[in-house]
């Protein structure tokens, strides 16, 4: 088979979902005329799109060697079908591209259970992991069906599938498995697909496998099967094989999980073709034989009358038990339409003593053979049957009346273009397709405003798919899908609901023209905000999370207004609701840490479960919103435990327990998280925690501290902290590199507070000191990660106090990072003040030998003066640019604060001069994409909490 290749490009059916393509001055739909919370999606199943059929652990399905027997209409198979298995990644691409909300697609069961029960295959495992985590990196909900007609053939050679009430055991814990192993990202799941199709075509007619039938009724040589009976008995156990299983979900996961749980039924329309009394009687049976055969069970525990009286006792009976089980076991119904059938009564059928099912249901359809008339049932037909929108609202009236307006959500919808297999050409004349979908969206939107309950509306299909029978000769894609000498050749062709994203709270200035738009940016571009465990989680002492050094900082009173992080915001019970509000704000990114106390308390050893936990949870949240998590794994909150052991950021163990902690998150998250940060602003903690004293650990010397320090070295801790914090950083990047990143796929860098100097006067010495001060304040850092050293000027003012990276640390040290980020609040004026290098006993500041307004300011996130100087981001960009190879950057952090006063009960936010701050800021940011071409790919905004500041205040609302 020849390799597929996929290719995007636009031709004429731009898919009606909006139907803003047509030549229309004013489009007839648009997403507004839906309820702000409608789902629009589209859907495939396994066997038709997956391909790989025998790679990677599957085994056969029931389709399988039916197919390779020569079954279909084109002789196919589905061997590689739209190899899905291997483009994933470039169909949810395209899904993304498109605007979906949703894909609905299939576990195939063999694939991930292949001897239909007993043990997983860790490839069929993965693969679905992947799926749904690449859906969820896109925002896409996922809708999971649990069985689309390919049962294991295992299964069928052993008991005869689903004639056998062993079924029934081996699809509840074929499920358990799915919703132990997907149920915390998946939250829809359909039980069946079809469960009124599959006992027709498999057991009655025998035109699908497993190929049973008798005479007269089948239209294939069967060799096994009794028509009369079997359809009966294979649709109880479906039934019960979906009770049993909703049982297990509620049971057993749906409380902890939150998910929905359903069925997916084939629900053609049926009117009369005359108004004949006994015709329009017809209508009824078939609609009773056709929908109520699963629906009356599902909604009142038992067949439907018409059924008990006709089918008699070939009909199963529900045991008290059974239908307590199957009732009410739906939190929606799946609806399958694709069009309204005409049919007239055709009563002398009942008086056979030999029926099956279509001489039980007693109906002809005008102009069709009884072979025609099954296939239509199965809706297995390349017969163009006109559209019939209206037979949708009628379908969702019937409904909405007879069985309670339950939540419905439209699984299949769809028109064919029927493909000469012959020819190589691929011409997609889709005019009759896209009047097709803009005719039913219309009856559906008009059938939801007069009270049905219609949640969501999925096409059929995603693309092109091996098609049950037809093989590849119905095209019902969105995309186009060409398997010409053997190429599958993907075609998008879909406008479809795209959705309008917001650049922060910028954009909500009341003005008349908004200055900015998304679309001043580059594609691609990522907007986001951040937060850090210590600032937002609370719950400190809480779920085993033990204390970081801020802990007992906090308590002992140092935060300027005597507060602690103990609630903080309270992200640790309220991540639900604060994900919803990014997702709400059109947030591409959320930027957090995890908090090392509470994932491994102790620093070193277990795992705390329920930390464990918390994180999972936070990820999975985001990811259900189509929110990127961009997570830190040290923000500042060393476990005090280890400070107490060895004095933490000052010893080289710190080495190993950073990296042993970093393992676990890249084992833990690393299957969704694709970017992270190393450490926060290493360039602050050893100037406020060993050189000012400032910040925890407290620790400093006579004369440099801002404090009454009882222990530290202010001459040389900073260095030794700093060069502890880069080699920690290196070690971490090269175990993800080595360990992780091939298969993850994620990247990994770490962030600097990157403020900006500028001379305080144009005199030579003043402008020396602001590159010197720079080279001390970023090149500390950049300059290893970049050269493999530190600075010059540093090794030349620190001389023997600056650690040395010997060559192995600094060939692990340079390069180690796939993006920089920088945090950037303001600039800053500075002077020379080369007489503080005439100290014999020298700090940073003393080394620095600059003046500015405060040292504070290079570890206070604070504009004293709270006004913006967008140039000095423009200036920083163009430094990393020119100085340091342009490497990638993320804006990690931005933004001004509004001072508090606590003394006040009043909750008053003026923010204009924010607003001002964030709009001259993202200007600058554009400038420096077109005048020095960085390369800029993510800015954050900070904050999006209200959070505790370290060192600084704490924000804590209840």
């Amino acid at each position: 088979m020849a390799k597929l290749v996929l290719q995007s490009y636009c031709f004429s059916l731009c898919f009606l979902f909006l139907l803003l393509c047509e030549e229309k001055p004013i489009a007839a739909l648009s997403r507004d005329d839906f309820p702000s919370d409608f789902i629009f999606g589209a859907g495939t199943s396994a066997f038709q799109v997956e391909g790989a059929a025998a790679e990677d652990g599957r085994k056969p399905s029931i389709w399988d060697p039916f197919c390779h027997a020569g079954k279909m209409a084109d002789h196919s198979n589905a061997d590689v079908a739209a190899d899905q298995y291997h483009k994933y990644k470039a169909n949810v691409k395209l899904m993304h591209e498109m605007g979906l909300d949703a894909y609905r697609f299939s576990i195939a069961w063999p694939r991930l259970i292949p001897d239909g029960r007993g043990e997983i295959n860790p490839k069929g495992l993965k693969y679905y992991n992947n799926l749904i985590n690449e859906l969820l990196s896109y925002g896409i909900q996922p809708h999971v069906t649990l069985y689309h007609f390919d049962l294991p053939l295992a299964l069928e050679e052993e008991y005869n599938g689903l004639l056998s009430t062993k079924f029934i055991d081996d699809f509840t814990a074929y499920a358990d498995v799915c919703f132990r192993e997907f149920g915390d990202r998946v939250k829809n799941w359909i039980t069946l697909n079809e469960p009124n199709v599959e006992p027709l075509g498999g057991y009655d007619a025998g035109n699908f496998p497993p190929e049973r039938c008798s005479f007269p009724f089948g239209s294939a040589n069967c060799t096994a099967g009794n028509s009369t009976i079997e359809p009966y008995i294979v649709t109880h156990n479906l039934l019960l094989g979906h009770a049993s299983v909703v049982s297990l979900y509620r049971e057993k996961y749906q409380a902890e999980q939150g998910g929905k749980i359903g069925i997916t039924i084939l629900a053609m329309w049926f009117k009369s073709a005359t108004e004949n009394p006994e015709d329009i009687a017809a209508a009824r049976r078939i609609v009773d034989f056709h929908i109520g055969w699963l629906m009356d069970p599902l909604v009142f525990g038992d067949y439907p009358t018409v059924m008990r009286k006709i089918v008699g006792s070939r009909l199963p009976v529900f045991t008290d038990e059974d239908s307590r089980r199957i009732k009410g076991s739906y939190d929606f119904i799946g609806l399958n339409h694709y069009a309204t059938i005409y049919v007239q009564a055709d009563t002398i059928q009942l008086e056979h003593q030999l029926r099956d099912y279509m001489r039980d249901v007693a109906i002809k359809i005008p102009g069709k053979s009884t072979k025609s008339r099954l296939a239509l049932l199965l809706k297995y037909t390349d017969d163009f049957i006109p559209a019939t929108p209206w037979g949708l609202s009628e379908l969702l009236d019937h409904v909405k009346e007879y069985y309670g307006n339950p939540l419905t959500l439209i699984h299949e919808n769809g028109e064919a273009e029927v493909v000469d297999p012959t020819t190589t050409a691929m011409v997609y004349e889709d005019d009759f397709r896209i009047n097709y979908l803009e005719q039913y969206l219309e009856a559906l939107q008009l059938s939801i405003r007069n009270g049905s309950n219609t949640q969501g509306y999925f096409v059929w299909s995603l693309m092109d798919t091996w098609e049950f029978l037809a093989g590849y000769t119905l095209r019902y894609g969105l995309f186009g899908v060409g398997w010409q000498f053997g190429m599958a050749q993907l075609i998008f062709f879909s406008s479809f609901l795209l959705l309008l994203s917001s650049v922060f709270l910028i954009l909500c200035e009341d003005k008349a023209t908004v200055a900015l738009s998304r679309g001043d940016f580059a594609p691609g571009f990522i907007f986001g905000a951040g937060a850090s465990a210590y600032q937002v989680e609370g719950a400190a002492a809480e779920d085993g999370r033990e204390p970081s050094i801020w802990d007992p900082y906090c308590h002992a009173g140092n935060m300027a207004d005597h507060s602690s992080g103990e609630v903080a915001a309270d992200q640790y019970h309220k991540y639900k609701a604060n994900a919803k509000l990014m997702y709400e704000m059109g947030l591409d990114a959320y930027r957090f840490s995890i908090a090392w106390p509470r994932l491994i308390p102790d620093g070193r050893g277990e795992v705390n479960p329920k930390g464990l936990q918390y994180y999972n949870n936070l990820i999975n949240e985001l990811l259900s919103y189509g929110i990127q998590p961009h997570v830190t794994l040290y923000h500042f909150d060393l476990p005090q435990a280890l400070q107490d052991e060895y004095n933490g950021l000052l010893s080289t163990n710190f080495i190993d327990d950073f990296k042993g902690y970093a393992d676990a998150c890249f084992r833990e998250f690393g299957d969704r998280v694709k970017h992270w940060i190393t450490l926060n602003e290493p360039n602050v903690e050893p100037l406020g925690g060993y050189d000012r004293g400032n910040l925890p650990p407290q620790r400093c010397s006579y004369p440099f501290g801002a404090v009454n320090c009882t222990e530290g070295n202010s001459t040389t801790e900073p260095y030794i902290v700093a060069h502890n914090l880069l080699l920690a950083h290196a070690s971490a990047v090269s175990l993800y590199r080595e360990k992780y990143q091939v298969e993850q796929q994620g990247k990994i860098g770490i962030t600097l507070l990157a403020l900006w100097f500028d001379p305080a006067t144009q005199n030579p010495e003043d402008v020396a000191a602001a590159r010197r001060m720079i080279d001390f304040h970023i090149g500390w850092f950049i300059h290893p990660l970049v050269y493999g050293t530190y600075p010059a000027v540093i090794k030349k003012n620190v001389g023997s106090r600056l650690p040395v990276l010997i060559d192995q640390d600094s060939r692990r040290v340079k390069g180690s990072f796939d993006f920089i980020g920088v945090n950037h609040y303001g600039s800053i004026p500075v002077q020379d003040d080369m007489r503080q290098l005439e100290n014999q006993v020298r700090d940073y500041m003393s080394d620095t030998a600059v003046k500015m307004p405060s040292f504070g300011r290079l570890h206070k996130k604070v504009n004293e003066d709270n006004q913006p100087n967008p140039s000095g981001l423009s200036k920083l960009l163009e430094y990393l640019k020119e100085i340091y190879g342009n490497p990638p950057i993320v804006i990690h952090e931005n933004g001004a604060p509004e001072i508090v006063n606590w003394a006040s009960c009043k909750r008053t936010y003026d923010d204009d001069f924010r607003t001002s701050y964030l709009k001259q800021y993202l200007e600058a940011l554009i400038a420096s994409f077109h005048k020095y071409s960085c390369a800029i790919f993510l800015f954050f905004r900070s904050k999006l909490t209200l959070h505790a500041s370290l060192a600084f205040s704490l924000l804590s609302f209840h």
